[in-house]
């Protein structure tokens, strides 16, 4: 194709081995690349002090940056009191390698996934190089880290100085655009296909059982915590049910010692990180989807449920309460409240009303404004617009 958009995607969470963090990416840049536009990646190494690039399928290299963190999360090490070097480290590096590529590569423009750690390398850069960057916020950099005395002059700084500004939420358009001093932000969907590949996970023999299940990192932020709580409160009610939380993370052994103390060993099942079929087969197994964040934007989960054609319980953080009661996709609660998550799930429990939400038309109305086509199509439109004007 001619005139093919060259752009250099800078993120800090990238799917290596069995890392699976950033997993959305790979299809926005297959989708880019049907597009016309050619990737190459810029991340960091978290297995491997030493620097490599690879190319990942024609149109997609990747460049991994050599340093000492390891799979650390930035966010983790910048919250220690030692974090400071490590995360300088981590920008050298970053803005080094970067410099070279748009050096040998050069590139059209500059994309960041996150305001903060990647929309700074791609600030600098741009300073460096004269090449204009964009970047889409994606929850936790402006819900979370723009909160944060230390980094929010940094993230205002990094959105009032993109050429263009995206976001994978439509509250967290505003908030993107609100740090920028009013400058627009473009809904720009996350979304990923999930692969066929399945492991020996089965779920249990669940006949006569009132069956939801929960998807996403074992963080405080994701309120597994909180729905475990609420399944206390169904066993109270004598309600035959079972909940399978999918995911792995830092509250593993916290929520495990939840489900003891709780007795819900034969009721709640931690699957731990299961293959995109095995999620696909519980999926199709449950009766509904639960998602008892504390903070999120769009969770990917929220899209997968969708696709499955899934009654929701949702918390009213982010857009997903919105969506919820728009597209009437099943009820929305308070966060941090397990007593509202028990009393959606007792209402959900009855057949009759989780059949009042199934709307076909409905879900497939939002599961295309949620796809992973639509989220690339905004990038690369807004993109050629730019290259349009002149200013790549």
């Amino acid at each position: 194709m001619k005139n093919k958009i060259k752009l250099l995607l800078i993120t800090s969470s990238f799917p290596q081995k069995d890392l699976i963090s950033g997993l959305f990416i790979p299809d926005t840049i297959r989708e880019l690349n049907n597009l016309g536009v050619s990737v190459h990646v810029l991340t960091q190494n978290c297995y491997d002090s030493r620097s490599l690039t690879q190319e990942l399928w024609p149109g997609c290299s990747v460049t991994y940056f050599g340093w000492e963190g390891g799979s650390t999360p930035l966010i983790s090490i910048i919250n220690q009191k030692a974090g400071i070097l490590p995360a300088l480290q981590y920008l050298i590096k970053a803005v080094s390698t970067g410099k070279s590529i748009c050096n040998t590569w050069k590139p059209d423009i500059i994309f960041a996934e996150w305001l903060i750690p990647a929309g700074f390398v791609a600030r600098i850069l741009s300073a460096l190089t004269k090449i204009p960057y964009c970047c889409r916020a994606l929850g936790s950099d402006v819900y979370v880290a723009a909160k944060k005395k230390l980094l929010a002059p940094f993230i205002k700084n990094v959105a009032q100085n993109s050429s263009i500004l995206f976001a994978d939420g439509f509250d967290l358009c505003r908030k993107t655009a609100d740090l920028a001093k009013g400058k627009e932000c473009y809904f720009a969907a996350t979304a990923r296909k999930p692969e066929n590949k399945k492991s020996s996970f089965s779920p249990c023999d669940d006949k006569g059982l009132f069956t939801f299940c929960s998807v996403g990192r074992l963080h405080p932020v994701k309120g597994f915590d909180i729905l475990i709580r609420a399944c206390s409160i169904l066993r109270e009610k004598g309600i035959a049910f079972r909940c399978y939380i999918v995911g792995t993370g830092e509250e593993k052994e916290k929520l495990e010692k939840l489900i003891a103390t709780s007795a819900l060993t034969q009721e709640v099942i931690l699957t731990g990180r299961l293959e995109d079929g095995d999620v696909g087969v519980l999926l199709e197994h449950a009766d509904c989807v639960v998602i008892p964040s504390l903070n999120e934007s769009i969770p990917l989960i929220l899209s997968e449920a969708i696709n499955f054609k899934k009654p929701l319980i949702v918390t009213n953080v982010g857009d997903m309460g919105f969506l919820a009661e728009k597209f009437n996709l099943g009820y929305v609660v308070n966060s941090g409240s397990h007593s509202d998550i028990a009393a959606a799930l007792i209402k959900m429990s009855n057949t009759g009303e989780r059949s009042s939400f199934y709307s076909e038309k409905r879900y497939n109305e939002l599961a295309s404004i949620l796809s992973v086509e639509a989220g690339a199509k905004v990038i690369f439109d807004k993109i050629t617009e730019l290259k349009n004007t002149g200013c790549i």
